[in-house]
Order: C-alpha cells, then sequence, then structure tokens
C-alpha cells in the first residue's frame, strides 16, 4: 500500500501538478503481488524499469529493484491515482531525452555511470518526478518479500519480528524469592463505610 503523507513541510516544485505525497493516499497497491503494465506503454516501462534498477541497483543476495516489480508497482499506483499521471510521463520523457542528449540512445541501453548522471540531471531539473519515483521505488523494494529474506539472511533482521515477536527464555521465578521474604512495604488502610470529602 503506498503510504499516506500527509505531514508537511514540503513544497511542490510545480504548482500545476498535485502534490504526489498527498494524492497517493488514495492508493492500496499490494507489494510483491505478480503484475504487469497497465497505464505504461513498453518504451516507457522499459524507462522506468531501468530508472528502478539505478536507484536501487543488486547488492549481494539482494536483487535491484527493477527485478523485484517496482517499476510495475509504482505503474499500479499511477493507474489508481490518475492525477499523479502527467508527472510520472513527464519523468519518463525528460530521462529519455537526457539520455539521448548525453549518450545517444535509450536510457535502458545506457550503463551504470551514464544512468546515474541522467538521473542526477533530473533531479536537479524535475525534483518532483525523481522524488516520486524514488519514493515509490523504495516502497516496493522495502516492502518485497524477497528482498526482505535476503535483508533477514544478511542481518538476521526480521521485518515481522514487531508483529509476531520473538522467543523469550523462561524467567527463573528463583530470583524472586529474596523479595517474596522481605516485609512488606505498605502499611494497612483503614476502611470505612463514607469517606468524607
Amino acid at each position: 500500500m503506498a503510504y499516506d503523507r500527509k505531514q508537511g513541510g514540503h513544497e511542490v516544485a510545480q504548482s500545476s501538478r498535485p502534490d504526489y505525497r498527498l494524492e497517493v493516499g488514495r492508493a492500496e497497491v499490494p507489494v510483491g503481488a505478480p503484475r504487469g503494465f497497465l497505464v505504461l506503454d513498453t518504451a516507457r516501462a522499459a524507462t522506468l524499469k531501468a530508472w528502478t534498477s539505478a536507484l536501487i541497483p543488486a547488492a549481494g543476495r539482494r536483487p535491484d529493484a527493477g527485478a523485484v516489480g517496482a517499476a510495475e508497482y509504482i505503474d499500479a499506483t499511477v493507474h489508481l491515482v490518475p492525477s499523479i499521471r502527467p508527472a510520472l510521463f513527464h519523468g519518463i520523457d525528460e530521462v529519455e531525452r537526457l539520455a539521448h542528449a548525453a549518450a545517444g540512445r535509450a536510457f535502458a541501453e545506457c550503463g551504470p555511470d551514464e544512468r546515474e548522471s541522467v538521473l542526477r540531471q533530473l533531479q536537479a531539473l524535475d525534483g518532483d518526478a525523481f522524488s516520486m519515483v524514488s519514493d515509490f521505488t523504495y516502497e516496493a523494494y522495502y516492502g518485497h518479500p524477497a528482498v526482505l529474506a535476503a535483508i533477514e539472511a544478511d542481518t538476521g533482521w526480521r521485518a515481522d519480528g514487531p508483529i509476531t515477536g520473538s522467543p523469550m527464555t523462561p524467567f527463573d521465578v528463583a530470583q524472586l524469592e529474596r523479595v517474596r521474604k522481605l516485609p512488606p512495604r505498605y502499611r494497612a488502610a483503614e476502611t470505612t463505610p463514607e469517606v468524607k470529602r
């Protein structure tokens, strides 16, 4: 599910666009569900997939963001929230324009250094689109079961730990024996039928 970002302290660079942080609360998109592209055409889908993979590349046991369906998650989100589609389309088209200007080829065909350079340029030109794709990519990636399993294998941290808990060692009641032998540290209060105020 996309997070509802109704907190303050942010500015919209292009005031003609709706703020995705406010709009996205209307979208409930399950992370990790298998899905295809509903909104994006093949070329834009390839660009977005390469974009998400550039934001979070594969490392060790962890796959890149494109491999776990981050681009499809973003597509499903903008499918449910049509008001933010223009920002995504503009961002993808701008990435392609910058890639062709810098490398003479499509963004998906660029190498890692070229992709990073293009995305840095986009971030400077259109921070809203860049931030939107980055936020949704991180949501899709760090909520995906395969990524959470890889993180647990690498670090031992369990994502479901706060919900399911963990085994506790049995409590040794013998530790209370000394305290049980102490005299009471209170006095008995007298009870009266009526309490006067």
